[in-house]
């Protein structure tokens, strides 16, 4: 006899391509580059109520969400600081520069990710570099009208590292 709970139901299989191509970080890529990307990710699968990634431990490859949701976490797990849904990425400052996460992801669903990690890039860029310098660019585009949003709150940490030198 099989004790119940001890069969876990398969991870369902997500097209990597349909993945990336609702991406809005991705938008400006071709179908062929889309599919030189796809080809060079793996499907990752983040059971509901555990971690995708947690705050400190290294930040190793650009994560899109295929299916299911992702709550942004504290460092100390507590609070909430937003949603990241189906098409989202995370992790794309760690493909580039390493380092660690600074939130943690905690899935509030079953999720699906189609993850890019460090090694793959890399092989990448030096396969199809021209499909890698897009991604870079789109990140930095990406990385920039975020710290756009983040305006306000960046000049009062800026104001407050200034002080501290002063003291």
């Amino acid at each position: 006899m099989i004790a119940p709970g001890s069969i876990k139901p398969a991870p369902i299989v997500v097209d990597r391509f349909d993945a990336l191509r609702v991406a809005p970080l991705l938008r400006d890529f071709t179908d062929v580059g889309l599919r030189i990307l796809a080809a060079a990710t793996i499907q990752r699968s983040v059971g509901r109520g555990t971690y995708a990634m947690r705050a400190g431990d290294p930040a190793d490859g650009l994560s899109i969400v295929a299916r299911g949701t992702l709550q942004l976490r504290a460092r100390d797990g507590s609070e909430s600081l937003g949603e990241i849904l189906v098409g989202d990425a995370l992790g794309g400052v760690g493909l580039l520069a390493g380092g660690e996460h600074l939130v943690s992801a905690w899935a509030a669903s079953d999720v699906e990710l189609v993850v890019l990690s460090r090694d793959a890039f890399e092989t990448l860029r030096n396969d199809k570099p021209g499909a890698a310098m897009k991604l870079m660019l789109a990140l930095s585009a990406d990385l920039a009208e975020r710290l756009r949003e983040a305006r306000g709150p960046m000049r009062e940490f800026l104001a407050w590292q200034v002080s501290k030198r002063k003291a």
